[in-house]
């Protein structure tokens, strides 16, 4: 087996590897190799088309059959108020008769260290089975709620700014970008989107579509809210779907979407939004009895530690201290051993390799999530594979809940 990222030549048939994983139709099929490959790079509508060359493929050994691919997309991310590399895996996609070849697996094992080396500090995905991502250092990463709101049940308050409808010849760019940005440095994980993820912006058509995006602006004229919604009807509910934009500065930008989407229920009854779990609706909503409330909580992908040593370097701490981390890497040889952490007022002064005995253990899928903020390290009885040889108190001033986010899909 031969691994290595793809040549020019060999996009077509990545998209159609895809296309088949996926089960969705390739673009233009009619036509040739060159032609496909000639096409994204005039005209490229996507972060993966940008990088087409950070796909990763699995051949037989004569080189030219293709088993296994997946690209691993660069970005920029949130991580404790700090810009990280990022690689988004995606597009993981193997031909039915080569399964159980190992060509995935050889593909993450010659990516992860190339990754380290190219100085990302995280990689996350969406994962079709955890249990299988877990092989390669991945662990689960951020949450999500669903809510289903009832619109009569939602606070009536009044709002000093005003609303703006994205549409032809309305340029509203600027804006989206402004709230997305301050919502996105809020929450570890979140991509520092550019230029290329905000393409529809342009394409916005809602007359045509019947999707609608509104920016609400303060009556300084500061964005504060973003909320895209299409109509749809969600069991027997006619129902405003806003789970594809919902963004907010403050609560000031929460409240003004909650009461323009209100201004619909004469014709909509509820309305569906994703929130991170951090935002507390129950001090925001006052009416809970009778159903007008519903949640429900999903995983929302899993986070890899790329490189431990420039992470902690990174990592928000809390107060003063120290603590030595052992970790446990199969994939990243440079992530494994033990770690010395030494900061003061919440900032790291140093992480060095240590031949000390350890405070605390653990692999690289648990360190990835504690590190992110997933938990806090009370809860460590529920993790397996972290040890714990000191005071708790000692290591949450490094191991503690963090706000976790992420939005794009990729």
């Amino acid at each position: 087996m031969i691994v290595r990222r793809i040549r020019p030549e060999e996009y077509r048939r990545v998209q159609q590897f895809c296309s088949l994983a996926f089960e969705y139709p390739v673009d233009h099929p009619e036509m040739s190799a060159q032609e496909a490959f000639d096409q994204i790079i005039r005209n490229p509508d996507c972060r993966q088309d940008l990088h087409w060359n950070c796909q990763w493929a699995a051949f037989e050994d004569d080189d030219k059959t293709m088993m296994s691919t997946f690209i691993a997309i660069p970005y920029s991310a949130n991580f404790d108020g700090h810009s990280v590399k990022m690689t988004g895996i995606g597009g993981v996609a193997t031909l039915p008769q080569y399964r159980r070849r190992g060509g995935v697996r050889a593909c993450f094992e010659k990516a992860l260290p190339e990754m380290y080396r190219e100085g990302y500090a995280l990689s996350y995905l969406y994962p079709f089975s955890t249990a299988f991502y877990r092989k390669f250092g991945y662990e689960l990463g951020c949450e999500r709620d669903l809510w289903k709101l009832k619109l009569a049940g939602l606070p009536k308050s009044d709002v000093d700014g005003s609303f703006h409808l994205l549409e032809k010849g309305v340029d509203l760019k600027a804006d989206i970008r402004a709230v997305y940005d301050a919502f996105a440095a809020r929450y570890n994980c979140m991509t520092l989107d550019e230029d290329i993820e905000y393409s529809w912006v342009g394409e916005a058509d809602p007359f045509r579509d019947k999707v609608y995006t509104y920016v609400y602006r303060a009556a300084d004229g500061t964005p504060k809210g973003v909320v895209t919604y299409k109509p749809i009807v969600d069991d027997g509910d006619r129902t405003l779907d806003c789970t594809s934009r919902f963004l907010f500065t403050d609560v000031e930008g929460f409240r003004a979407l909650l009461h323009l989407l209100m201004r619909l229920q004469a014709d909509h009854s509820h309305i569906l939004i994703n929130l991170p779990t951090d935002v507390n609706l129950g001090a925001l909503v006052p009416e809970w009895s009778f159903g007008n409330q519903q949640r429900r909580r999903f995983c929302h992908g899993m986070v890899r530690v790329v490189d431990a040593v420039q992470v902690l370097k990174l990592a928000r701490m809390r107060g003063t201290g120290e603590l030595t981390i052992e970790l446990k890497d199969e994939q990243i040889a440079e992530n494994n051993g033990c770690f010395h952490v030494l900061f003061a007022d919440g900032k790291t002064i140093s992480a060095e390799r240590t031949d000390d005995a350890a405070d605390v253990s653990m692999t690289i899928q648990e360190f990835s999530r504690l590190i992110c903020g997933k938990h806090d390290l009370s809860e460590a009885v529920w993790l397996p594979d972290v040890t714990i040889n000191c005071d708790l108190e000692k290591a949450e001033k490094v191991f503690y809940r963090k706000p976790m986010f992420i939005t794009l899909p990729f």
